[in-house]
């Protein structure tokens, strides 16, 4: 892991979108060795991943083995616990009363994206102070910062047409799990579960996505810039570049790139 070009990806985010929590890294660990290895303190009392998540998005770096899971559901997602048969039978779904009968609670159980291995825990800490590259890294956002990662997404990969979203087991599954499993980035628009426990913002959203493809999405966002912002968020941008002292962007006034492209309902009725 090239530890400086990943607090530099970090720094170049915060200057483009102003986030108001720190993106976080998760690495999963393997056996005991690992565990008792990574340089992180273990988790202080049990508490759900999500909620675990939330620390590190304030700068509280932590580890976690089984004991330390509060949520039964991200433990069989991530692989810390393996699943039951109630779980796997659909049941398990049908009985929380989010799906109307058996057939839909097979079908959260079949597409819902799980880990597939076994993994003794996990380590989660701001993205910038992992030692070894994460697996994953997660980020809260709103809807705007969200269109401009994904447009930075977009720009390096092309049209991503496998976003998966159920409104279920939110961090875990869809931020984690299939970022994960799947090489891609995911959204989310979290879950009720993950709102309660967490107490996200209505306004708030998740995405992740794999680490490796991180620092590519990140040039893909600088590269959008002058051709999606507006003039009055590039002169924020502007004024957050130049308070770190970065010349990496040279930002255009004055045009993008749907200037001129619209009509207004006067204009049309002129042509």
């Amino acid at each position: 892991m090239d530890s400086d070009r990943t607090r530099d990806a970090v720094e170049r985010v915060q200057c483009a979108l102003n986030l108001k929590r720190r993106i976080i890294g998760v690495r999963f660990l393997f056996d005991n060795d690992e565990y008792e290895q990574a340089d992180a303190l273990p988790a202080a009392s049990k508490m759900p991943y999500c909620v675990m998540v939330k620390r590190a998005m304030r700068g509280h770096s932590l580890k976690a083995d089984a004991e330390a899971f509060g949520c039964p559901g991200a433990a069989r997602v991530l692989g810390i616990d393996p699943p039951g048969e109630l779980y796997a039978s659909g049941r398990h779904h049908r009985r929380l009363g989010l799906y109307k009968d058996l057939v839909v609670g097979k079908n959260m159980r079949r597409n819902m994206v799980v880990c597939g291995h076994r993994t003794h825990g996990v380590l989660i800490k701001p993205l910038e102070e992992h030692s070894q590259a994460p697996d994953v890294v997660l980020m809260v956002v709103n809807p705007y910062q969200a269109m401009r990662l994904v447009q930075g997404w977009t720009y390096q990969f092309g049209y991503h047409t496998r976003f998966q979203v159920a409104g279920n087991q939110a961090i875990c599954s869809e931020c984690t799990a299939y970022p994960l499993e799947k090489g891609a980035i995911n959204i989310s628009m979290l879950c009720a579960g993950t709102r309660h426990m967490a107490g996200w913002g209505d306004d708030e959203m998740g995405m992740g996505l794999p680490f490796n493809r991180f620092l590519d999405m990140v040039d893909g966002l600088y590269a959008t810039v002058n051709a999606t912002e507006p003039d009055r968020k590039k002169k924020h941008i502007e004024d957050r570049l130049n308070s770190c002292n970065r010349v990496d962007l040279s930002i255009e006034y004055g045009r993008n790139y749907y200037s001129g492209l619209y009509l207004s309902s006067k204009d049309e009725s002129a042509r």
